[in-house]
């Protein structure tokens, strides 16, 4: 065929000796109770692994995005974007080095805010030519009353640009919230899930999701 520098056999299972004693064999060998051998690979390595090398991670998509109809990508999807169960969302943003979590109270640059879910849009901008793509949340906004936090039923995007501190920092603001961020009676069901758990599960990190499509192929 004419092909050039093609490795032996030999040389390829050398190379596959080395990453493997490099970054460990990812797949285990299973022995069914009927005789049959399977080799599984572990799914929440591939994603760490796909997390941690530079070459992949910048070009993962963390959040669904409003295509405004056009769908090209998964992450597109209406499905995506407005069906998903409640714990199947993303649970965290990070912006300025603060972590910030869905269902947690936060306060931005427009006053105090409960964001619900987060995805990105492509938002025109003022000094740039086309539009880019930014990370929103949806959520409620919320009043500070003299009685407690008040919370808006009614819902409204923000970039998350415009986050500036995090429930644990409004937490520790003795002149804000006392020892506790207190709530009006209306508004205790949110108060009622803050913090959020993955918070402290996570102690304090960074938590996405990652959806994974599953399919059968019976080859």
């Amino acid at each position: 065929l004419g092909a050039q520098n093609v490795p032996t056999l030999y040389a390829l299972r050398k190379a596959q000796d080395h990453v493997r004693s490099c970054i460990g064999n990812p797949t285990r060998k299973v022995t069914a109770s009927s005789g049959n051998i399977f080799y599984i690979n572990s799914i929440g390595s591939a994603i760490a692994m796909d997390y941690s090398n530079p070459l992949t991670r910048f070009c993962m998509q963390d959040y669904p995005e409003d295509g405004r109809g056009n769908m090209s990508q998964v992450h597109h999807g209406l499905k995506m974007l407005h069906e998903l169960p409640e714990e199947l969302l993303v649970p965290s943003v990070r912006v300025n080095g603060g972590i910030y979590f869905r269902n947690e109270l936060l306060q931005s640059t427009t006053g105090f805010f409960i964001p619900t879910r987060f995805f990105q849009a492509n938002i025109p901008s003022c000094d740039a030519e086309q539009a880019s793509l930014q990370v929103l949340a949806l959520g409620h906004p919320v009043v500070q009353t003299e009685a407690g936090f008040a919370v808006d039923p009614e819902r409204i995007i923000l970039e998350v640009s415009s986050f500036q501190r995090t429930y644990i920092d409004l937490q520790a603001d003795v002149h804000l919230c006392g020892f506790t961020c207190r709530f009006l009676a209306t508004s205790q069901p949110f108060a009622a899930k803050m913090p959020n758990p993955l918070r402290e599960k996570s102690n304090g990190r960074l938590v996405l999701t990652v959806p994974l499509i599953i399919f059968m192929d019976d080859v």
